[in-house]
């Protein structure tokens, strides 16, 4: 799974988490697109993308990683 989270960096994307602030993904796929919260339900290897604009209507991932639910990272 692939989700795709609006933010400057990857290291606020961390900040934000660190926090304790609920940060949605959103996974774009053929059917309708879905959100899920980043938190330990999320599985673990999942591809997060930092996307700040969007081109050709679709966002243009700027950094990503996979997501570390034991770490909430």
């Amino acid at each position: 799974m692939t989700l795709y989270v609006q933010g400057k960096s990857k290291k606020a994307l961390n900040e934000l988490l660190a926090n304790g602030t609920t940060v949605i993904g959103t996974e774009y796929s053929l059917r309708q697109p879905q959100n899920y919260a980043l938190n330990s339900d999320l599985p673990h290897g999942t591809v997060i993308k930092v996307w700040e604009k969007i081109i050709a209507s679709s966002p243009y991932a700027k950094a990503y990683g996979t997501w570390d639910g034991s770490k909430i990272k």
